[in-house]
């Protein structure tokens, strides 16, 4: 009998297919695996892991197809990024401002065997807080525009460590810190990620003088971008991947002591333990004895907060509180003001009108999801079960 299709069985498809009956999958177990792994960002993966087992021809026709469709389009898609990124390091470079490639930029160029096999929504760029409105601009002058309007005036500038921009289907993110900005409890100085940079390596000269954080940093940079920015409920596959093949690729050059020494500096054991924790449970990461030991017995103020974010929220107000815990009381002021009073431009843009006169009533509309959320949050708690899932 074939397993469930669920993250798990995915996740030993992509790394030891021997151990899944995945022949005597049915057409109806391959209809549903194939969209779970384009969902989890593993679907070129599969693609290559049945590729070396040398088992491939034996996959069904549509399956194959479907395969190759999911790599040919990542490779695609991620061709034209790097494109995108040789294009914008040229200015860069003319007017000396450093330039870290972050994320999946980073991995897809260094711990994937093929660049294709990790799909990316966006480029992550780091740079120096100094030049950060030089770089924005930049990237402006080359076509690109906001993702969206401010929904309050300042409160980008605020709340968020990046400006977000698009052209065509292309999407840079610049940022000049990292994880959080000052409005948020769990932030940090930027300052030790800027000592822990080394160059990139790559044989592709449109990407010269690209750097890249140390192997430590980045185990710690993704376990906090993970589980604290984002929170565990969201974590796709593809970043517990990451995280493991960055212990695996960089075995003799991670610092678990330093590791250790600045996540407890951060506040941010709790979420490389959950990180961790999580990509040992799918791919059995190979993590030291001594460093789970000693993950285990710290803990630190975000500790509760990390927890909150492994629960699927079940209304836009809880997705909202979690955000709320976040952050400080300036933070939650603000934040309160761009959800209840959010600018005209913001509103059109979410809502899809034209015009003044309509703009009264999609306020009307906003206020009461704010209030059909918030009665469904109190009866939940009321009733005594919360209606979150995982």
């Amino acid at each position: 009998m074939p397993p469930p299709i669920d993250r798990q069985t995915l996740s030993l498809l992509i790394t030891d297919p021997p151990r899944v009956e995945w022949g005597s999958f049915s057409i109806s177990d391959w209809g549903g695996l194939l969209p779970l792994a384009q969902r989890e960002g593993v679907g070129p993966l599969l693609y290559w892991r049945f590729s070396r087992s040398g088992r491939f021809p034996t996959l069904p026709e549509g399956v194959r197809f479907a395969l190759r469709s999911l790599y040919a389009a990542s490779w695609a898609a991620n061709h034209r990024l790097f494109q995108e990124l040789g294009n914008i390091l040229v200015p860069f470079r003319e007017l000396g401002i450093p330039a870290v490639l972050l994320k999946g930029g980073c991995h897809a160029l260094t711990i994937y065997p093929d660049p294709g096999l990790r799909p990316m929504s966006d480029l992550d760029l780091l740079v120096p807080k100094s030049r950060f409105l030089e770089a924005v601009q930049i990237v402006r002058s080359l076509g690109y525009v906001d993702s969206e309007p401010e929904s309050l005036p300042g409160i980008r500038a605020l709340l968020n460590h990046e400006a977000c921009l698009v052209k065509d289907t292309v999407v840079v993110e610049i940022h000049h810190s990292l994880v959080a900005d000052k409005s948020f409890t769990y932030a940090v100085p930027v300052d030790w990620f800027w000592e822990q940079t080394e160059p990139l390596p790559s044989l592709d000269t449109r990407l010269h003088g690209l750097h890249m954080l140390t192997p430590s940093a980045q185990l710690l940079y993704a376990a906090a971008h993970a589980m604290l920015q984002h929170g565990g409920h969201k974590v796709p596959l593809r970043w517990e991947y990451d995280i493991d093949q960055l212990v695996r690729s960089y075995a003799d050059r991670l610092d678990w002591r330093l590791l250790l020494s600045q996540a407890r500096a951060f506040a941010w054991t709790s979420a490389l333990r959950e990180a961790l924790s999580s990509a040992r449970e799918n791919f059995d990461t190979p993590i030291p004895r001594d460093v789970e030991n000693q993950l285990v017995q710290t803990t630190d103020r975000h500790a509760r907060l990390v927890a909150e974010k492994q629960i699927r929220p079940a209304t836009h107000i809880h997705r909202e509180r979690l955000k709320w815990l976040s952050l400080n009381w300036m933070g939650r002021l603000q934040m309160l003001a761009a959800l209840v009073f959010p600018s005209p431009a913001y509103m059109r843009w979410r809502y899809g009108f034209q015009g003044h006169w309509r703009l009264p009533w999609y306020y009307l509309v906003r206020w009461g999801g704010i209030l059909k959320d918030g009665l469904r949050m109190a009866a939940s708690t009321v009733w005594g079960g919360t209606s979150l899932k995982r």
